[in-house]
């Protein structure tokens, strides 16, 4: 999400904040017990949907039976995040993981489901990537009432906002880009909903036996521990979802708004707030401090750890930085830093080939083999199995070792 258009609005801020009330800070976030070491870990990559190619690579590994229960014992299932987008069967996959994690928990194993970059943007309000069938599969017999309440609300907001240059869009336009299920879409990814409020408790990156494993990956330059990844993200989540809820109680926004509404109605009020300062205009007692804060903080989400491209949901260092000695020794460094023996990650598609790859000596390990293959020409379902000291990569039809 590009913001540069806004950053006039922006820069308006310095004006108003003499003028505003200090908010105070939030407690900072705990951080989570480290993983017990299993005999047995398989690390799956990137599914966007495709559930019924991720249910065939569980049941080759040996995680799940023909029932699609969990029959891996005491191994550990690593899903390195984006589940979401593009294909149909994301909100079956999902439910598939959050029965695994209880089956597994029980059995001693354990499912670590992490967060990539979609979640991200689908926590963001970034839906640019749902498919019509996925945001059907969450519809019911309710769910034009729903969307025709939500239009309405739509109006009361962007009525206000009709004199700054935002167009109010028609009924059938409105429709159009909130096709059925996308309300219930939205509320089942917030953080009271039942895949919001699951994916809020879960992790960008964790460690499993000297094993990183993460959607992306970590910059050789970026400071601090995984656990301050972890920390980082799950703050701008909170960070979006209380500006979010500001913005909906101040009627800014509806509700169910996407990331590109919230970003044109926080440099709408800015502006609105810089006029009434500039004009000598008394501003109503909702404008503080902490209401401005979140509403700049906003207008600079390309910053976030969730959105910044070299961030650790978005960084392809590991795929596609050249395997010189230089680039070794940094990401050798980054290893003994973080006191790990390698990573395993997925994002970028190994393709046309289709086939998990190791690099710089095998100690990083790509994982994202295309698995939605109606979308991914050549890919297919993989995992990567560590035991014992080996490392082998799993496909529907064969094994390979590494």
């Amino acid at each position: 999400m590009k913001v540069s258009h806004l950053v006039r609005a922006s820069a308006l801020l310095t004006a108003i904040a003499g003028v505003l009330v200090l908010a105070s800070a939030a407690p900072p976030l705990t951080t989570a017990a480290r993983a017990q070491s299993p005999a047995r870990i398989v690390a799956i990559g990137d599914v966007h949907g495709a559930n019924e190619a991720f249910v065939q690579i569980l049941q080759t590994a040996g995680l799940i039976d023909a029932q699609q229960k969990w029959s891996g014992g005491t191994a550990v299932l690593v899903q390195t995040g984006d589940v979401f987008d593009r294909g149909p069967g994301v909100k079956a996959a999902l439910d598939l993981l959050m029965r695994l994690e209880d089956e597994a928990k029980r059995a001693g194993g354990r499912v670590e489901a992490l967060i990539g970059n979609h979640e991200g943007m689908n926590l963001l309000g970034d839906f640019r990537d749902v498919s019509d069938a996925a945001f059907a599969s969450f519809a019911d017999s309710r769910s034009e009432d729903r969307r025709k309440r939500a239009y309405d609300d739509y109006l009361k907001t962007a009525k206000r906002r009709e004199g700054r240059g935002d167009p109010v869009a028609s009924r059938d336009e409105w429709m159009a880009a909130h096709p059925p299920g996308f309300v219930e879409y939205v509320d089942a990814l917030g953080p009271r909903g039942k895949y919001g409020k699951w994916i809020r408790s879960h992790k960008v990156v964790t460690s499993v036996n000297r094993s990183a494993f993460m959607h992306a990956g970590i910059r050789p330059d970026l400071p601090g521990t995984l656990d301050d990844v972890n920390r980082v993200a799950a703050d701008d989540i909170a960070k979006w979802d209380a500006t979010r809820a500001m913005m909906a109680q101040a009627q800014l926004v509806p509700p169910f708004c996407t990331l590109k509404e919230a970003v044109s109605a926080a440099a709408a009020e800015i502006e609105r707030i810089a006029a009434a300062i500039k004009a000598k205009t008394p501003l109503d007692d909702s404008v503080t401090r902490e209401y401005v804060d979140r509403l700049q903080a906003l207008l600079q989400i390309d910053t976030w750890s969730l959105v910044d491209g070299e961030g650790p949901l978005w960084f392809r260092g590991y795929a596609q930085l050249p395997e010189t000695p230089d680039n070794n020794a940094q990401l050798t460094a980054l290893l003994t830093k973080l006191g790990v023996d390698r990573f395993v990650t997925g994002h970028t598609p190994m393709l046309p080939a289709g086939r998990i790859t190791a690099r710089f000596n095998k100690r990083f390990f790509l994982i994202d083999t295309g698995m939605l293959s109606t979308y991914f020409k050549g890919g297919r379902a993989s995992a990567l199995e560590i035991q014992d000291g080996r490392i082998t990569a799993i496909y529907a039809d064969t094994k390979t070792s590494f």
